[in-house]
């Protein structure tokens, strides 16, 4: 998911890892749209579930960083974290696509992201 920081031209990207049966985030990175920014999104993944989950992408190349046999490119496959990306931008109006609100820092951002996070993750139910 994409947004602005301080400028329309400034894009950044959220990344964010989800567990699909309890709908938690469990992991999320902001930066651009690179290899370095999935590893550190990889990074906050924790490594007991690194081995033995199993991980639902498109075809970004960075996701080759995942091992292959726990890695699963199918259509359809990213449905939740889909579904989790629109209820993050109605939530937070700084995220809304075509909107004149955005972050004027990238501290604000990540602020505000990790505050949905919590609220997030503290009221779903497990």
């Amino acid at each position: 998911m994409w947004t602005f920081v301080g400028s329309r031209e400034n894009e950044v990207w959220i990344w964010l890892a989800l567990e699909v049966n309890s709908r938690k985030v469990i992991g999320y990175a902001i930066g651009d749209r690179s290899i370095d920014t999935f590893k550190r999104l990889w990074d906050g993944i924790s490594d007991k579930v690194k081995r033995k989950a199993t991980f639902y992408t498109d075809r970004w190349d960075a996701y080759n960083l995942i091992p292959y046999k726990q890695r699963i490119v199918k259509r359809g496959g990213t449905n939740h974290i889909e579904r989790l990306f629109l209820t993050l931008r109605n939530d937070n109006p700084r995220l809304t696509r075509k909107t004149l609100r955005f972050s004027k820092s990238f501290e604000m951002l990540e602020n505000s992201l990790r505050l949905w996070i919590h609220y997030h993750n503290s009221s779903t139910v497990s």
